[in-house]
């Protein structure tokens, strides 16, 4: 660069100098003429300074002092505080919600659906009971019919209070009773008038009718089996005496 160059460079730098020399005078004797606004113009300067960026809004004071400021504020508050009262649902309980229409419940289709894929408990069926099991046919007992004449002694069994006699006299008062039926067994009902004690044996004339076996005493039972249909038995002792027996059949 030549020295008239620089030197013309020099005189413009310098003629740029003395400019914002003489505004800044400007702007001294400017702020001097309006003292209400003291910080107004060297804030304009140093953002004149830093690239002419624009001023930053200013709040006035009217602003800064609204005595309701507050209003919408409490007027969130208020709402947040009714909407979680009523999520816990504390007006149910207050006189308002008796006004409010009951709300039908949503049917739960979830539910009907678990209904229907629950398959229904089948009612306890009843417990066959087992057929009765066919008894075999009893075979039929054998019918037996005798007469008797009975000698009783004191201490036999259903011996009447008359009877005195002891028990070896009954046997040899029964064994003169047999030995005339066997002599003639037609006169069988006149020897039971005359030796047997049982009570009414003489109107019946011994005659003990038909019955099963096993209805008598075994005693009695066996001395019968022993003889045929008409014949007579040989003495048979059971708990009530000395018998004398006539099988009819």
């Amino acid at each position: 660069m030549s020295k008239k160059d620089e030197q013309k460079t020099k005189a413009a730098e310098e003629e740029d100098l003395d400019e914002q020399d003489e505004e800044e005078d400007e702007e001294e004797d400017e702020e001097e003429a309006a003292p209400a606004k003291p910080l107004e113009r060297p804030r304009q300067a140093r953002t004149h300074a830093q690239g002419h960026a624009p001023p930053a809004p200013r709040v006035s004071s009217s602003e800064q002092e609204d005595p309701t400021w507050w209003i919408p504020h409490a007027v969130l508050g208020t709402l947040l505080l009714i909407g979680l009262l009523g999520f816990f649902g504390l007006f149910n309980k207050t006189p308002l919600a008796r006004l409010a229409a009951p709300v039908a419940p949503a049917a739960d289709h979830h539910d009907d659906h678990k209904v229907a894929s629950t398959p229904a408990t089948p009612s306890p069926q009843p417990v066959p009971r087992p057929a009765p099991t066919p008894q075999q046919p009893q075979q039929p007992r054998e019918v037996f019919g005798a007469k008797h004449l009975l000698v009783m002694y004191k201490g036999s069994r259903r011996a009447p209070a008359n009877i005195e006699r002891s028990k070896d006299e009954a046997k040899a008062r029964a064994t003169e009773a047999m030995k005339k039926a066997k002599a003639d067994p037609s006169k069988f009902a006149d020897l039971v008038k005359d030796y047997s004690d049982e009570p009414g044996a003489g109107a019946r004339g011994g005659d003990l009718g038909k019955f099963p076996k096993g209805a008598m005493v075994p005693e009695f039972q066996a001395g019968l089996e022993k003889i045929k249909v008409g014949e007579i038995s040989e003495l048979v002792e059971t708990p009530f005496g000395f018998h004398v027996i006539q099988r009819t059949q």
